[in-house]
Parts: structure tokens; sequence; C-alpha cells
């Protein structure tokens, strides 16, 4: 057999740390990766679909998500797709739970009680799906339950495995062999964000669309196929995410371009599809700063969303910059005031950086072009 496994779509997660256009962005870009994954089950030969929870990122997400995404799956009716519940999407849900057992297509599926599910002669499904957010113990203990010889096992949960933890900082309770204990054939988990294998028979999907900048492996799905009963499971990531999440940490010295080294850095392709955080550290003189911030702020709209951290960003420092802010007076007075400040001697290092920020920002408002 062959089936897709998937998790954690967060369908309706909010994001709120962006402005409304990238919000609004990355939610649609959720929901068009549900269809993403029915379309790459059917290119593949996949009939069955596995989403081993958090299908939903709240337990009352908006009324029209919800329809939408049964329309989407209800949309490839060729394929039979599995829904349990997670995290985020537990069965304390009950309002969410009960208006999809009501609407869902034909092709639809829930695993909503830790019994077995046979789906035809040859394949059951063992589901574990969590009655609450965080339930502390691991509900995949009685995947042991017998089944026909000519099953192949498959588990179905979600939660942290013992020894690897838990996306929601959650009790990690998983028996990291539940697939080998309970002699199953695969282990579908949900919860951690990363695609990632435990064993051979244990893995982790990971997100279909990336929604932080987690150093995790690319937004994909997982094809897994398994030609008999105890003959193994052979799996395969599949591209699914739209947008790429970079996290950048960039060490800067005087002396070296620094409009270069962030160039140089950055992506080069797909940047209207990419967000970009990077947080800048080493030091650099006032004018490099300067030339650093211009750059970013020419760079910034080639982006989908572009943000760099200058705070941890230290001081070269060199009187001659200060001469670029004024030659003398009150402005001069307070750039050396600032300067004298931004050194650790005698002061703490938050004291020293907010005097370090303030120069910084001196410095560059010193260099705009006076209004006509």
């Amino acid at each position: 057999m062959r089936f897709l496994h998937t998790a954690d779509l967060h369908l309706a997660k909010p994001f709120g740390r962006f402005d409304e256009d990238t919000r609004a962005a990355l939610r649609v870009a959720r929901l068009d990766a549900l269809g993403k994954i029915g379309e790459t089950a059917r290119a593949h030969g996949a009939g069955l679909i596995l989403v081993a929870g958090d299908t939903f990122d709240a337990e009352a997400p908006p009324s029209k998500i919800v329809r939408r995404a049964l329309d989407i799956i209800g949309s490839f009716d060729d394929l039979t797709w599995v829904l349990l519940p997670g995290n985020h999407d537990s069965l304390a849900a009950v309002d969410l739970w009960e208006r999809i057992e009501r609407d869902k297509p034909n092709n639809l599926l829930l695993a909503m009680t830790p019994e077995v599910m046979e789906l035809n002669a040859h394949v059951a499904i063992l589901p574990a799906p969590p009655s609450v957010r965080d339930p502390g113990v691991d509900l995949t203990d009685w995947m042991g339950a017998a089944t026909s010889g000519a099953h192949i096992r498959i588990g179905l949960a979600h939660g942290g495995i013992m020894d690897f933890g838990s996306e929601e900082g959650t009790v990690a309770v998983i028996r990291p062999d539940r697939a080998e204990v309970s002699e199953l054939d695969y282990l579908a988990l949900g919860d951690w964000h990363g695609q990632k294998s435990i064993t051979a028979r244990t893995w982790y999907a990971g997100a279909p669309e990336a929604d932080s900048f987690k150093a995790h492996a690319p937004a994909s799905a997982l094809l897994v196929e398994i030609n008999a009963r105890g003959a193994g499971a052979q799996v395969t990531p599949v591209p699914i995410g739209r947008f790429t999440w970079c996290a950048l940490a960039l060490e800067f010295f005087a002396g070296i371009d620094p409009v270069q080294q962030l160039v140089d850095a950055l992506p080069p392709a797909k940047r209207d599809k990419t967000l970009v955080r990077i947080e800048a550290s080493g030091r650099l003189g006032l004018l490099e700063q300067s030339r650093l911030r211009v750059a970013c702020s020419r760079l910034a709209d080639d982006f989908h969303s572009f943000e760099i951290n200058l705070d941890k960003l230290g001081i070269e420092q060199a009187a001659d910059d200060l001469d670029l802010i004024a030659a003398g007076g009150a402005l001069r007075a307070a750039a050396d005031s600032l300067f004298e400040a931004s050194d650790l001697q005698g002061r703490t290092p938050e004291e020293a950086q907010i005097a370090q920020i303030a120069l910084t920002h001196l410095f560059h408002l010193a260099q705009e072009e006076p209004p006509r």
C-alpha cells in the first residue's frame, strides 16, 4: 500500500507578529497546502492520506475555514482522508468535531476513538486521539491490540516522544519504540513541526507549510509505501510548502564591507516567497552601520517579509565618525556624550547597548539629506 502522511496544518493560525498582508498570505498558504497534499497523493498513486493532528490551530476556528477545509477534502473524492485530533484541536473541541462529523464529505474518516479502524481487508489504522490539549499519559499504550494477521498495522498519534520532546512544550510521553513494541508497520506522528525520523518505522511528518524560523527540514509530506505486513516502510519526503523562512545570524567586523556580507548571505531566488529574520552582532563603525541600514531598507521589498535586529551590533569606536554627525555645537556635544556612554568601562552591558543604539540613530539622522 502507499499513503501520504501529514500533520500540523494549523489552519487559521493568526501569525500575529507580522503585518496584515503577510498574515493573510500565510493563512491562505496553509489552506492551499491542504489542496497540494491531495494533488501530491493523487500524483504518486497514494489513495490514503493520514493527517496526524492539529489540522486547525484552535478549538474554535472560523466557520469559513472549517467549511473551506471540508470542501477541499471533498474535492479529492477518489482519495480517503483520515483526520486525527491534535493538541490544538483535541477532542475537547466538542463543537468543532460535531460540526465536522455533520458536514464532512463521504471520503473523510474521523479517528475519534482509540479503536482499530479496518479500512479494508489489508489495512488497519490504530489511532490515539488526544482527549485534551495535554493528556499527560501515553495514549499509544493500547496499540498492542490484536488485528488480523493480514492487516498492515499503522499507528496514528499526536504528541511528543519521550527522548525527543514536544513542539508544544507539553509533557513528552510517547515511547520512542512504540512501533516496535506494538508491532506496528508504521507510526505516523504529528506535533513536531519539523520532519524527523525517530526510528525506521516512526516518523514526524512535520508541517506541510513552514510556520517559524526554527531550523526545520523543508516543509513536506511523507510518501509511505509498505509492501506487506512486517516488510518495513519506505518513506520519501515530498515538498509541499510555498513559503521559506530564513533565519540568519551575521557577525560583522569593521573594515569588511557589511553590505556585501549581507547580500552574499541572503537567498538569491524566490525572494517574494521568503521571510527573512537577521540577528546582527559584531562591531562596525558608524558610517558602516549607516550603509548597512540603507542597504536593508532597499532590500526589504524584495522579500515577503524582512526584519533585521541591530541592537546587538556594537560600535567600532572611531572618534572621526563623530565629525560626520557635527563638528561642534549641541549636536556634537550629544554625540560625544553618547560615544562616552557606549564604553563598557564602569557601565552595565545594557547601559552601553542603549547608548550605542542611540548614537547609531543619531548618526543615521545626521546623514539624511535635509529637507529643501
